[in-house]
């Protein structure tokens, strides 16, 4: 893993109307030519994302959005796209061009991006770089404002702008000018919902602590390498100054029996639990990569909470399965197949399975008995928590893979046991 996992970075989405100039400012705060840039209205259609480093924020994503003013023929469905973007964004960018008066769509989208708790820097696009003193010296008499810039003016005259942003700057956007000062006050910000200082292993280990990694390898494993989880798990115990130790499953006990000390915890692929379980020495604490990623991700007591409902399915319940990539399906795909198997082998028949992958979550999850969601490690923490609430707010249980699988082989209270005081909290 060479660079910072893309769920892993501050997502920042610039919004604003068709040539506000979002493209222009996005290449010049990045000083590349990433957004493509034109007189035409409507360059950008679909959402645009790109990853990179800004400091002062360091790893980031940048979304380039379509003019909230798309009235094309794909408007209604861009402005939907765009809407899925402000709730998985932890930092907007809104702008707005010191020649145009604010409209109703802008006043909404920056009323929607407040109302969502995302932080906006509202950038103002001098495109007047001229100023007309004797009519600047009219407008304030008529505005009773004195001595001030053309760009005070206008904040000052759209009062609504400074109660709906968190900072406020303003630059001729095809100007490298002010870029580090506009750079510094994005970098003010205090993203929404990161994970922050918070780490997967968080609480779990110590200097010196021995963790066992068990990692099955097989024919849905990535070739020549290791899955997300596995890697930032043993990234974190060399942080925090442990000794990561690796096996296949079967492996595992001449592993234990080498060390002569027992290790501190044993973690495992949810797909490999039933096993592990039994291999694993019951005064060693047991759990999984996606149930430590629920954690990190947030809410893992209302994932613990939704294994309840697995008791009351029956034949003709509806069941959605969730997966936040879209890694090309496998023949023993975890979430395709081998869920839906052991479902079965548990007495759950004639069960309505749905699928969806990647950004695909629905609105409405309200017909569905039961929602099973993935590790998530391709997701923000941003996104996880939404995908929580809305399925908690509609009254539909929701449990992740590994929360399942764990319930289902009756191991659920040894692989939460770790993170009990928690979830009781």
């Amino acid at each position: 893993m060479e660079q910072t996992p893309k769920a892993n970075r501050v997502h920042i989405g610039f919004f604003g109307r068709c040539n506000a100039g979002k493209s222009t400012l996005i290449n010049m705060l990045t000083d590349q030519p990433v957004s493509l840039v034109s007189e035409v209205a409507g360059t950008t259609t679909d959402p645009v994302s790109k990853s990179m480093e800004i400091l002062p924020l360091g790893p980031v994503v940048i979304t380039d959005t379509a003019g909230i003013d798309d009235t094309t023929e794909l408007g209604t469905l861009r402005m939907e796209k765009t809407e899925e973007v402000v709730k998985k964004i932890n930092l907007a960018v809104y702008v707005l061009r010191t020649d145009e008066e604010p409209t109703a769509d802008d006043m909404h989208w920056l009323g929607l991006l407040k109302q969502n708790n995302v932080p906006i820097a509202l950038f103002i696009n001098e495109i007047n770089a001229e100023i007309d003193q004797e009519n600047d010296k009219e407008n304030d008499k008529e505005n009773n404002i004195e001595n001030k810039t053309d760009v005070s003016t206008y904040v000052e005259t759209h009062k609504g702008l400074s109660e709906l942003a968190t900072v406020i700057g303003s630059a001729d956007f095809t100007s490298k000018a002010k870029r580090l000062e506009l750079l510094d006050l994005l970098g003010g910000l205090t993203p929404l919902d990161v994970e922050g200082d918070q780490t997967l292993l968080q609480g779990l280990v110590e200097e010196g602590d021995t963790i066992i990694l068990v990692c099955p390898i097989d024919s849905a494993a990535p070739k020549g390498r290791l899955i997300l989880p596995q890697v930032q798990t043993i990234r974190e115990i060399l942080d925090y100054k442990g000794l990561a130790l690796v096996c296949q499953t079967e492996e595992l006990p001449a592993m234990i029996n080498s060390l002569k000390y027992p290790p501190k915890m044993v973690i495992c692929d949810s797909q490999a639990f039933d096993r592990v379980d039994e291999l694993t020495p019951d005064t060693i604490p047991l759990t999984s990569f996606s149930i430590l990623m629920a954690r990190f991700k947030g809410k893992l007591q209302d994932l613990v909470a939704g294994v309840e409902a697995i008791k009351n399915l029956k034949a003709g319940s509806k069941v959605l399965i969730s997966e936040g990539c879209t890694h090309r399906r496998q023949c023993d795909d975890i979430g395709t197949v081998k869920i839906p198997n052991l479902l079965k082998k548990q007495g759950h028949t004639d069960l309505q399975l749905e699928f969806t992958s990647g950004g695909a979550f629905p609105k409405d999850v309200s017909q569905y008995d039961l929602i099973i969601h993935c590790g998530a490690c391709m997701l923000t923490r941003r996104e996880v928590l939404r995908r929580i609430e809305c399925a908690v707010v509609q009254g539909t249980p929701i449990v992740n893979y590994g929360v399942l699988i764990a319930a289902l082989h009756g191991i659920l209270e040894r692989a939460i046991s770790p993170f009990i005081d928690e979830i009781k909290g």
